[in-house]
């Protein structure tokens, strides 16, 4: 049995599924068997849970979201400070959850709220901790691993198995390769990969997809080198903050410096194997 009357009329909530009774459903929801909504949840039209889906609290699901079987959505942070605080996990539309992922709410200190953006693909076995944001097109493959506050910014790929360290950052556009590990920020448009990560080269494959100009291209490149390969000797600082005047012109010479002129101090800049930068200048300061 399917149907079930509650507060919006007649609503597609399988008869073995367990809902709270602070919970509110559209009538256009579907909660598949054997699911568990707690307290304070909100699940927007279509949106689809297939079975055996666990949404502890204080979570909201936008229009669409699809989610998988052994799902842990909404639980409490893996945080040593949290003394059970009103947090908030909130998830934008038409992304899918996959099977076995987990995305803790946020924390007191952190802001209280982790969110994850719009048309995002969360594969299997994917943690997303506490605080973090995700941003809109978002793809993590099977098994990545975001520690807590973590930041990924728009249309960003993380291939299988990537670890990133808690309070690092992802630029917009940028590829992480499977089996890297992350501990530090990694600039718009670029990618990265080992452990620790290293960039190495721009994501052409994301250039192409936005049909960025050649002339911009070049551009963009010009901006790397300068910035992670070059012969120049100043520091990291200075480089960011010294771009020459007619690569500014480019929208996305400008997106890498927002990207690394913004960034906390807390976790260093990722560099290329290459960079002439010294040591002094990994964890720069603006």
């Amino acid at each position: 049995m399917w149907a079930f009357f509650g507060k919006f009329g007649v609503m597609n909530i399988h008869n073995t599924a367990v809902l709270h009774s602070d919970v509110v459903v559209h009538p256009d929801a579907i909660v598949g068997p054997y699911c568990s909504i707690g307290k304070g949840v909100i699940l927007e039209k279509n949106v689809h849970l297939v079975s055996h889906v666990v949404i502890d609290q204080n979570t909201h699901l936008h229009e669409g979201v699809r989610v998988h079987p052994f799902a842990v959505l909404g639980a409490a942070p893996q945080h040593t400070g949290y003394k059970d605080e009103p947090t908030q996990l909130v998830i934008g539309k038409y992304t899918q959850i996959r099977e076995h992922v987990t995305i803790h709410r946020g924390t007191q200190q952190g802001g209280g709220i982790t969110c994850v953006g719009e048309f995002c693909m969360i594969m299997v076995g994917c943690h997303i901790g506490h605080d973090g944001c995700v941003g809109n097109g978002v793809i993590m493959a099977n098994n990545v691993v975001l520690g807590g506050h973590v930041e990924i910014e728009d249309t960003v790929v993380l291939g299988g198995m990537v670890a990133v360290h808690q309070m690092a950052s992802i630029g917009k556009g940028a590829m992480i390769a499977g089996c890297s590990a992350v501990g530090g920020h990694v600039s718009p448009y670029t990618t990265a990969i080992g452990n620790r990560a290293k960039l190495a080269g721009l994501n052409l494959h994301r250039l192409r997809k936005l049909q960025m100009s050649s002339q911009e291209v070049h551009g963009l490149r010009d901006a790397y080198h300068y910035l992670f390969k070059g012969e120049n000797r100043m520091s990291l600082e200075f480089r960011i903050h010294n771009i020459p005047q007619e690569l500014m012109q480019y929208e996305s010479v400008q997106e890498i410096k927002r990207f690394l002129s913004t960034r906390n101090k807390v976790r260093p800049i990722c560099l290329s194997d290459q960079s002439n930068c010294s040591n002094d200048t990994l964890k720069a300061t603006f």
